[in-house]
């Protein structure tokens, strides 16, 4: 090291040397990083989907039953309003 310090040319060298190969590591490791935050990212959003999935599907089946219920209720208006109209007309004979 004593060496090449004493010559500007060869430190100068050395000095590019070790930013090149500090630079090509610095991108390795964030690409290292961005690799294993994209897996991170990757595997939350399954385990996210597998956790909430019996939750979506019983939201689902009671959606499904509630809409059941809401024809019956609807048809059953439907049924209520003829006998209404039905007793209306027995009323005026």
């Amino acid at each position: 090291f004593l060496a090449i310090s004493s010559f500007p040319a060869g430190r100068k060298e050395v000095i590019n040397k070790v930013e090149k190969a500090a630079n090509s590591l610095a991108s390795e490791f964030e690409e290292a990083m961005e690799k294993d935050l994209a897996q991170s990212i990757e595997n939350l959003e399954l385990f996210v989907e597998y956790i909430s999935r019996p939750y979506i599907d019983g939201l689902q089946r009671r959606n499904q039953y509630l809409s059941g219920i809401r024809e019956e209720i609807l048809e059953v208006g439907k049924k209520l309003k003829a006998l209404q109209v039905e007793i209306q007309n027995l009323h005026l004979q």
